[in-house]
């Protein structure tokens, strides 16, 4: 067997043992997002395991939630109730963790990764930033975002040099996945009230060593608003918090 089939087949029969148990231990319930949130936790003990890469991670949990009914993920959810803890003070983002059933984490807990809803008002938003050895999605699950994100070629002593990817808008049911890898750095602007994502993130994903140090939760704020050079690429400088929230928040 060529090592990608065996990979493969080694991978759907992890998938699925593990699924079937945490999916036997949530108090007998089978509904679509028992299973979604089981697959979730699942895709993340193979990715921390080594057993599958970021960029199949990201694949995959795109796929997942693609599949998932939103309406089924929003119910759950409870967004009202959720909407209604939320100030919008500033145009940084609030945010609120949904409460997972422990027959699905395990007994790690949420250690070393988090399930959170981040909700903004018009023009609010996520700051521009990268990460170190982290991957994340964001599944939009009420408003719309303008969505702009640049894949990491480099790091310098005070800057990063980024390549553009993406500058979308995206909607409820669409999702933007992050790596080393792919699409790094990522901005979020929130263009209704009550715009919100549902994101998943895991630290410490064995990949790229990266030169900059990254500070609370693996972030690097970032300014990738500078002019392009000549081959597409931009340099953007490192921020504080206090110069990223003075200019984009």
């Amino acid at each position: 067997m060529r090592r990608r089939d065996f990979v493969n087949a080694y991978f759907a029969t992890a998938l699925f043992s593990v699924l079937s148990v945490r999916t036997a231990r949530a108090a007998g319930s089978t509904n679509a997002v028992t299973a979604w949130l089981c697959e979730m936790v699942t895709l993340k003990d193979l990715l921390k395991a080594g057993y599958i890469s970021a960029t199949d991670w990201q694949t995959r949990i795109e796929q997942l939630n693609t599949r998932t009914p939103l309406s089924d993920i929003v119910d759950w959810l409870d967004i009202d109730q959720m909407a209604s803890r939320f100030s919008y003070a500033t145009r940084l983002a609030e945010f609120d963790d949904p409460p997972l059933p422990s027959a699905i984490i395990g007994t790690s807990g949420m250690q070393g990764w988090f399930f959170r809803a981040f909700g903004m008002r018009r023009d609010g938003g996520l700051q521009p930033h990268i990460h170190n050895g982290m991957v994340s999605a964001h599944l939009v699950v009420s408003g719309s975002f303008r969505a702009r994100t640049h894949d990491r070629l480099e790091d310098l002593d005070d800057a990063v040099v980024l390549r553009p990817v993406r500058d979308a808008v995206l909607r409820p049911g669409d999702i933007l996945t992050m790596s080393d890898a792919r699409e790094n750095q990522h901005w979020l602007r929130a263009l209704e009230d009550r715009s919100m994502t549902l994101d998943l993130g895991i630290y410490d994903v064995p990949g790229t060593i990266r030169r900059l140090p990254a500070w609370l939760n693996s972030t690097i704020l970032i300014d990738p608003t500078g002019r392009a050079e000549r081959d597409g690429t931009i340099v953007a400088p490192v921020l504080t918090f206090a110069q990223a929230a003075s200019k984009f928040a």
